[in-house]
């Protein structure tokens, strides 16, 4: 998971822990690559707005690289709008901020089933 919101970072991890998920969370975009190399996740949760970043941005690099594009990767947002731009940077879906648990549940294990 990648948010610059230390406080989202908290929520959702214990959430996704207290679900059997194991997490490793994120506060920097510049350190998703060595992240994703040394624990191969099954799934990434991207905050779109990150400190000196957009996380759409972020997320077609990840899609275009071999190395990553395999891997589902779920944006998170508090803007709804966006729903029609996640096609364009090839995200597997989009969690608007605030969420449900159950939505935010429901939407990882749909993607890494």
């Amino acid at each position: 998971m990648v948010d610059d919101d230390e406080d989202i970072l908290a929520v959702v991890q214990i959430v996704l822990s207290m679900n059997s998920f194991t997490v490793r969370a994120i506060s920097k975009w510049e350190d998703i690559a060595g992240t994703v190399k040394d624990f191969s996740p099954d799934l990434i949760l991207l905050d779109v707005a990150l400190r000196g970043a957009d996380g759409r941005e972020v997320c077609k690099q990840l899609k275009k690289s071999n190395d990553t594009r395999h891997i589902p990767v779920i944006l998170f947002s508090a803007h709804y709008d966006l729903v029609n731009n996640i096609h364009e940077c090839m995200a597997n879906g989009l969690i608007t901020k605030p969420f449900e648990t159950s939505y935010l549940l429901e939407t990882i294990r749909k993607n890494i089933a």
